[in-house]
């Protein structure tokens, strides 16, 4: 792990202080755990945005594949 230094708001630590006597872990790990949540969401909400915006991008040139989607598959699935 690397060390550093964060400052944070009175209220803010005195929330964080709070929470660590409530759960009995300490400040640093609950920013850990806070900040490791929010790295994911963001990348998930990233991939979402990419995948929504992609869509009707494409063409297959097959008119019917929503409604033959199974004809279309045949056995590769």
């Amino acid at each position: 792990m690397i060390r550093t230094q964060i400052q944070f708001h009175k209220k803010t630590y005195e929330s964080l202080k709070t929470k660590s006597k409530e759960t009995g872990k300490s400040i640093s790990e609950i920013v850990r755990r806070s900040l490791d949540q929010a790295i994911e969401s963001q990348e998930c909400d990233q991939k979402w945005a990419r995948a929504l915006n992609s869509m009707g991008k494409f063409s297959s040139g097959l008119n019917s594949l929503s409604e033959k989607h199974d004809e279309h598959l045949g056995d590769r699935w």
